[in-house]
């Protein structure tokens, strides 16, 4: 089993997701293979692919590190089939979890209602089917980090300033602003970048079937345990979810709503998604004994 890593050399003082899974695969049994931290300059990331020993028997792989460029990952599944190694997720099934609105049609029903935009012309339609307050996110990624008033907006003004400064940021939208009904959810207090910490769980799962889960946000409050219930609860939600879906490899966010009920938020691709609580050691072992037994190794 190869991992590629794009891990940073020396690695932080405070802490690097990257780093953390890094360890944990290579105690799991993967064999590393560093790549540059910068994803996108596809020659650097080639190189090291290109001097690797051609495989006798198929090998898998799993790539960890900052989210490429479709044709990145294109260019690097290609590079490793080529030398007789298969990354877990091909580049459909990574598109498929990565890009919402790919995902959107099959959670339909599980996730908020939304809907994809690509001009400013089609805001007042899109917050005629969604409503308002609605909640503004890039095709990849949403802006709250910046803050919450740069992810929901109350009014049409607010809704076409913000889907104008997603559809600026290529990284985020990729050429698509998702606008999506806000979910009410259960929360705690808001976060210094004034965003709601809601009750919601990351879960990993491969070929359908959990391998580790853990609360979303960075902070301890008194909710964050589930109870045996609720724990059923999110996992079954999560196979539900995944058995809609393509990706062998894949990241859930689920959250719960003020009524109780649970819902999908989005899906991702583990190999570019952060551990929020989840405990890598584990998540590993349990990954490594999953593609062992799949590949006879």
């Amino acid at each position: 089993m190869l991992l590629l890593t794009q891990a940073p050399d020396p690695p932080p003082e405070d802490g690097d997701d990257i780093v953390a899974s890094t360890r944990a695969a290579v105690a799991a049994g993967f064999d590393s293979l560093h790549l540059p931290p910068d994803a996108d300059h596809r020659g650097d990331l080639l190189s090291p692919i290109a001097a690797l020993a051609m495989r006798p028997v198929r090998e898998p792989a799993v790539w960890i590190g900052t989210i490429p460029e479709p044709a990145t990952y294109r260019a690097v599944y290609a590079a490793l089939r080529a030398r007789g190694v298969d990354l877990v997720n091909d580049p459909d099934a990574h598109l498929q979890v990565m890009e919402f609105d790919r995902a959107y049609p099959r959670l339909e029903g599980l996730t908020p209602t939304s809907v994809v935009v690509t001009d400013l012309s089609d805001v007042e339609a899109a917050a005629a089917v969604v409503g308002l307050p609605a909640f503004v996110k890039g095709a990849v990624l949403s802006r709250k980090h910046l803050g919450w008033r740069h992810c929901v907006a109350t009014t049409i003004p607010e809704l076409r300033e913000r889907v104008a400064a997603v559809l600026r940021s290529s990284f985020h939208s990729r050429g698509r602003a998702i606008v999506r009904t806000l979910a009410p959810l259960r929360h705690h207090r808001v976060a210094a970048t004034d965003v709601p910490i809601a009750r919601e769980y990351r879960v990993f799962l491969y070929r359908g079937e959990p391998l580790a889960h853990g609360y979303y946000w960075p902070y301890f409050h008194e909710f964050v345990a589930l109870s045996p219930a609720e724990e059923a609860e999110v996992l079954a939600l999560a196979r539900r979810a995944a058995a809609r879906l393509d990706s062998p490899l894949l990241s859930l966010d689920i959250a719960q709503l003020e009524s109780g009920a649970w819902i999908v938020i989005e899906p991702g691709d583990p190999q570019f998604s952060g551990l929020s609580f989840i405990a890598p050691r584990p998540l590993w072992r349990r990954l490594a004994e999953r593609l062992s037994r799949e590949t006879g190794s």
